[in-house]
């Protein structure tokens, strides 16, 4: 594990703050001489144990996360691969994490879920810190080309801009959090691996993956195939239903190249990510067919001791095809909807660090959006909905200082944001472009009480434009399902603040917790309109608030068995005086609570098992009090078994949903209760 994490950090090629490692008593002396090494020498002069405690998050390079103000927690890859597999999606790797809601509709469909009492689109996504779509790309992405996940809590809109996606439920903030999703970079050695597995639902999957080194070229490739025939996830009698099974196959094929350009801080790194995910929905004329093409280029250099740049690139592309038909009338074709998205962020970032470990962070990102929707007929006639251009371009600045057992923090973006529109549901709209410039701000403190108790703080500000699918919809004729148009939207800002502590009681013992509070103004959130068929709108719901707290505990008695508890506690409102039925809601999709209890322990020398028990309490599905439906109240049990039959053969054993509870989801989505899998992992 030590090598891993030491190369994370030459991978990041960057520098430390002051810290104080927790549980290491001798920590303070040893970083008060590490506040005056250049950048270049940091990593020579730290040990593998202080590298172990590093983030990248915070600032965009490698930070000591006792210098960080905000709450970060890591996921490694040991961690990642404990996880039992249900639905295929990445943000059931977070599941067990405090603050979070996990709500994935289907193997075929999004997480709709919440963060920090709000809802699915107010905590971002990153690809190695350049960003992506949270609903589609966790859909998409391979865990296997990650290193570790870093969820960044509470509000990071000033290093980090919006995701200008027009699909689902429209621009993606991190005003709840964004979470980092770190490409493995650096290989230390060479790796091969194989395997195989079948499920529930004649599953099927099949897995490749290779690693190694040559020179100063580090490479990592991989694919993947899986065949479900699935089973049903809707409600009976909904627009879900089936009269088949509702199978699907999905592809993927990835690679990363990592090419030091003569030392370890000057980099050079090219990841690209395909999948194909074909299928039917359970009926002849209810087919699928999605395309995702994923790209990142990065490079990274020390231009001098103190000064390190970054440039990265990204190419994210989106083509989601679906068949409609007329159900419960009529199961013939009525038409083919296709969505088409082309989503380029850019970012270049500098960082200075200046006197004992202060550091000025500054630079540019921008964002360009291709969006496109059109149908077609059941006669074959087609004609265009929807199609929109969006740009977007970021200044920001950010100062970390440190003084003493101090960190004070505090940022700046200006940010610019224009529409075209020349096609929206189907017609030119009346209003061919809209702009908007928004100042955000962010501020942030910590105070390390000891090497093992640290308090923080943080507060900043957000801002949101409505999407051209928000204000355009998807929904062709009345009968259809998909998003409802609403012209009149508004954009929204945002304030989120949080107070916390984390606790190194004894070696063993980790207790943590943190308040929160969220508030929106003229907050977009999109309400369910019609069950069957299935419509939503996206609609300004005056002020909205979330205030709540998270609790963690972890404890590791031994060598062979570690547990985790944690509890979310949320209140949310929605204030709307001019209009009775949404005043003094619930932010849909946020429950009032989340319990996580987890386990992991050694059966033998050669057998591990991994247990997850997820608790969710009461949400709702929309801001109306009239129309809305409740959802929750339904608790979970997964477990993963790993058995070692020889030293490079695994076996993997999946059991989800023990209980076999089939609770409602939105949407008339029903999860579809007891589901296994067993696999062989050959390595070699």
């Amino acid at each position: 594990m030590a090598q891993r994490q030491y190369n994370q950090i030459l991978r990041s090629a960057t520098f430390a703050a002051v810290a104080c490692i927790a549980g290491n008593a001798g920590a303070a002396s040893s970083h008060d001489a590490l506040r005056s090494l250049p950048l270049d020498r940091f990593i020579e002069a730290t040990s593998l144990e202080q590298l172990a405690d590093i983030v990248v998050t915070d600032t965009k390079v490698a930070q000591a996360s006792s210098s960080v103000t905000q709450k970060i927690v890591v996921l490694h890859e040991e961690d990642i691969r404990r996880q039992p597999e249900s639905s295929r999606n990445l943000a059931e790797l977070m599941r067990g994490t405090s603050g979070q809601f996990v709500n994935v509709l289907s193997r075929n469909d999004a997480n709709w879920g919440s963060y920090a009492g709000l809802g699915p689109k107010y905590n971002s996504y990153l690809l190695d810190g350049l960003p992506i779509d949270s609903f589609v790309d966790a859909m998409s992405l391979d865990s296997a080309a990650f290193e570790r996940i870093e969820m960044h809590k509470g509000p990071a809109s000033v290093l980090y801009s919006n995701y200008l996606s027009m699909d689902f439920l429209g621009n993606e903030t991190a005003l709840a959090g964004t979470t980092n999703f770190v490409l493995k970079s650096r290989i230390d050695r060479p790796l091969t691996r194989l395997s195989a597995g079948v499920g529930s639902w004649d599953s099927q999957v099949g897995r490749v993956y290779t690693q190694g080194r040559a020179g100063g070229l580090s490479y990592f490739a991989g694919a993947s195939a899986e065949h479900s025939d699935y089973t049903r996830y809707g409600a009976p009698g909904s627009w879900l239903e089936t009269i088949g099974s509702p199978e699907y196959d999905k592809a993927r094929v990835y690679g990363n190249l990592h090419y030091e350009l003569g030392r370890a801080d000057h980099s050079l790194a090219l990841f690209l990510h395909h999948t194909d995910h074909a299928g039917t929905h359970g009926r002849p004329n209810r087919d699928f067919d999605h395309r995702y093409d994923t790209l990142n280029f990065s490079y990274n250099n020390h231009v001098a001791e103190n000064w390190h740049i970054q440039f990265k690139a990204g190419e994210r592309r989106y083509e989601r095809g679906f068949a409609n038909d007329d159900w419960p009338l009529d199961l013939t074709l009525t038409r083919y909807e296709t969505t088409r998205q082309n989503i380029r962020p850019l970012d270049l970032t500098v960082s200075f660090q200046h006197g004992a470990g202060n550091l000025l962070t500054f630079g540019i990102d921008r964002q360009t959006v291709d969006y496109r929707t059109d149908s077609r007929d059941a006669f074959g006639a087609s004609h265009a909905d929807n199609d929109a251009q969006a740009d977007s371009t970021g200044l920001f600045v950010q100062e970390k200082l440190q003084w003493r057992d101090w960190v004070f923090r505090a940022g700046l973006r200006r940010n610019s944001l224009e529409h075209d529109y020349a096609l929206l549901g189907g017609s030119v709209p009346d209003t061919r472009s809209a702009s908007w410039d928004k100042n955000l701000w962010s501020v942030g403190a910590r105070y390390n009480v000891s090497p093992t108790l640290a308090a923080y703080a943080n507060a900043g500000s957000s801002f949101m434009a409505p999407a051209a699918k928000q204000i355009g919809g998807t929904v062709p004729i009345p009968s259809a399902s998909g998003e409802l148009a609403n012209p009149t939207l508004q954009p929204e800002s945002g304030l989120g603040r949080d107070l916390g502590f984390d606790w190194q009681a004894t070696d063993r013992l980790a207790l943590g917790a943190r308040l929160f509070l969220n508030s929106i103004d003229d907050a977009i959130v999109s309400n369910v309109v019609s069950a069957a068929p299935s419509q939503s709108r996206s609609e300004n719901a005056g002020k909205a608030s979330a205030r709540g707290i998270e609790m963690d505990v972890r404890y590791t008695p031994g060598d062979t068995f570690a547990w985790f508890a944690n509890l979310t506690l949320t209140d949310t409102r929605v204030r709307h005086a001019s209009n009775p039925d949404q005043d003094g809601t619930d932010i849909p999709f946020a429950p009032e609570s989340v319990a996580n209890l987890g386990l992991s322990a050694n059966l033998g020398d050669r057998t591990r098992l991994s247990a997850y028990y997820h608790r969710v309490g009461r949400y709702y599905d929309s801001t109306s009090r009239a129309t809305r439906l409740a959802y929750g109240d339904h608790g979970v049990l997964n477990l993963r078994i790993q058995h070692a039959i020889r030293d490079n053969l695994e076996l993997i054993v999946d059991l989800n949903n023990l209980t076999d509870c089939r609770y409602d989801m939105p949407f008339e989505f029903r999860d579809p209760g007891f589901n296994a899998y067993a696999g062989l992992n050959l390595t070699l």
